[in-house]
This record gives C-alpha cells, structure tokens and sequence, in this order.
C-alpha cells in the first residue's frame, strides 16, 4: 500500500513538471529553424507549387470572352478565358509559375535558416559585449 501512495505522491509531484516540457510552446528561434526545414524541404515546395497552381487554376478559368466587344483590336475571343488568354501569350506561363513557386519557397528557407543563424551570432555579440561592460564597471 506504501508502494502505491509513494507512487501516487510521485506521479503528482512530477506531473507538472512533465506537463510544462511538453506543452511549453517553441521558442521563436525553434520555431523559425522547423520553417527553414519546412521551406527547404522539397516535398513541402511541390505540395506548396500544387496548391499554388489548383488556386491559379481556378481564377484562370474565369471566362473573359464577353469583354471581346470592349476591346475590339484585342487578342480575346468570344469563348476565351483567362487561362487562354495567357497560355497564347506565353505557353510556358503554368511551369513558369510552379519553378517561380518553389524557388521563392527555396530562396525563404535559406533565409530563415540564416536569420536563425545570425540570431545566436547576436546572441554571442551580447554576451561579449556584457562582459566588457561588466569588466569595465568594477
């Protein structure tokens, strides 16, 4: 019975202190090393280009054929809509938007994972710089 109470006793003590570890939120230097990894990861990118292009496709498919009498010297058909509009001017526009997608998710990865490298670079300023100042005050 002694086993059970201690053990009992133990697991209450303990519980918060439990608790805080696993709950307490990151840090903002943790939480922009996972966006860095998250950034860089190149299946977050393609999921990232996927969403990008499913959002592009559906503004695309917006019929602008109407506007055709507004514009009289224009390349818009009476059917066309926005996607074929753009896809005459420019074929390659869909890949153009995917590489542009990932390579900007790439470029922000690089960049979160230098500003958290830059944020103990700092870090490391201060400490320096307060034992200096704490030498010169004594």
């Amino acid at each position: 019975m002694r086993k059970i109470a201690l053990c009992v006793l133990a697991a209450t003590v303990a519980t918060p202190a439990l608790a805080h570890d696993r709950y307490a939120p990151p840090s903002p230097r943790e939480d922009l090393r996972d966006a860095a990894r998250v950034l860089s990861d190149p299946r977050a990118q393609a999921g990232v280009a996927a969403l990008v292009d499913s959002l592009t496709n559906a503004v695309m498919e917006t019929r602008v054929g109407p506007l055709a009498d507004l514009a009289p010297d224009s390349d818009i058909r009476r059917n066309d809509t926005l996607a074929d509009i753009q896809a005459r001017r420019d074929p390659a526009y869909r890949a153009k938007l995917r590489n542009g997608t990932v390579a900007a998710m790439a470029v922000a990865g690089r960049t979160a994972r230098d500003a958290a490298a830059m944020s103990d670079e700092v870090d490391a300023a201060v400490l320096r710089l307060r034992r200096v100042i704490d030498a010169v005050d004594r």
